[in-house]
Parts: C-alpha cells; structure tokens; sequence
C-alpha cells in the first residue's frame, strides 16, 4: 500500500506512512484535529512526553508512528500542565486513528478517539462520515446535494462524536438540519471516489463553517 495522503479545507497537505510498513514495524498511526476555538492551541501528551504540541484551531497535523498497545493520551491546552480532558484506546498496528479535541457545552474541552476506516471502496465511490462539533447547533445530517436523500445522521452538539461511516457514489453533498436549507459553508461539498471525507460541524448557530479532512483510500 501507498502512503496516506491527507488534505484539509484549511489547506494543509501531508504525506504518512503506509498503513502496511506501520503494521510491519507494529505500529498504529494516529493524528489530532483541534476543532476547540478557545485559546492558543492544544496538546497531546503520552505519558510524560507531548506527541502533539501547540495545534491550532482547525489545523490537522500528519498521521505519527505510535506502537501498538493499550494507551491512554491526555488533553491539554498549548503550554499547559492540566489535563482537561483524556482517552483511553487500544492501538492495533496499521491502524488510522484520529484524535479530536472539541469544545463542550460547558465550556470545557474533551478529547474524542476515532478509528479511520481506510479500507478499499467499491470503482466510483467514495467514504464519508459526520461529526458535530458546535455548541449549540443540533440535527445537523448530510445530504445529497439538493436532495432528500439523507446519507447520515448527525450527532446533536455537545454529545460525543459519530464515529460511523457511509458509502456513496461520488458526488456533491451538503450539511443542512432536515427542514432548513443547507449554510452557504455548508453547501456543495464535493466527494471525489476512492477517498474519506471527514466532515466537522464547527462555530454557532449563525456562523457555521466545516472543517474537513480528504484522505486517499486503498492502495
């Protein structure tokens, strides 16, 4: 397999490490995306060492060799010595994992841990997946572009993250509550084949932006 190659909507481009040559090393590949617009950035500490340092809001930094077992990484603002939030996860080699910081409803910070799903995808389509990020915006769901058709269900703010996925055919999507039109930051999303979007609902009600994540799927 190929090295992963991630894209975001803030414009970062990385190059990691096959999943393959991870796993024959032992190790997983884990990445952060700080979605928290509160203060100078975040970190991840492992233990007594930081394995992500000073991430800004919306930034994504590039997937990290982590060896395989059960871990457990701790949330802290940029520079700081309290944790305020942390996440237990089994790391399996090869392995895609994504670790996201988010604001709560009570103007906290919590850590989610999501495991990518990176597999192969059948000619034409491509894999997408949610997640709701605001503070005060619930019923948040994707749909085709100017469709009902409704591809997956959002999480309401404030509750943790969906960590499911769709497939779909390649093509145009939005980010709309079922009964209202689709934000203008929201709308006509393009979803290329043989790749994963990761969609995050961020800001408040009236200012919604996404913050998305493209990664290269299969060989």
């Amino acid at each position: 397999m190929t090295p992963s190659v991630t894209s975001t909507s803030e414009g970062q481009k990385t190059q990691g490490q096959a999943g393959t040559t991870a796993a024959q090393n032992g190790d997983a590949l884990v990445r952060l995306v700080n979605v928290d617009s509160r203060g100078s950035g975040v970190d991840i500490v492992w233990g007594d060492k930081k394995f992500f340092s000073g991430v800004a809001y919306k930034s994504t930094t590039p997937y990290k060799e982590a060896p395989r077992g059960t871990v457990q990484f701790k949330l802290r603002a940029a520079g700081g010595t309290e944790d305020l939030s942390a996440g237990h996860v089994e790391l399996l080699p090869g392995r895609h994992y994504t670790l996201v910081a988010f604001p709560d409803q009570k103007g906290g910070t919590r850590l989610e841990i999501l495991s990518d799903k990176l597999g192969l995808l059948d000619l034409g389509e491509a894999r997408v997946r949610l997640i709701n990020a605001t503070t005060d915006v619930d019923d948040l769901d994707l749909f085709l572009a100017g469709t009902k058709n409704r591809i997956l269900h959002g999480a309401d703010s404030g509750r943790t993250a969906i960590m499911s996925f769709a497939d779909m055919m390649a093509g145009t999507v939005e980010i709309r509550s079922p009964s209202r039109p689709a934000p203008t930051l929201l709308a006509k999303l393009d979803v290329e084949a043989d790749r994963l979007y990761t969609f995050i609902v961020v800001g408040s009600a009236g200012a919604l932006d996404v913050v998305q994540t493209v990664d290269r799927t299969g060989p």
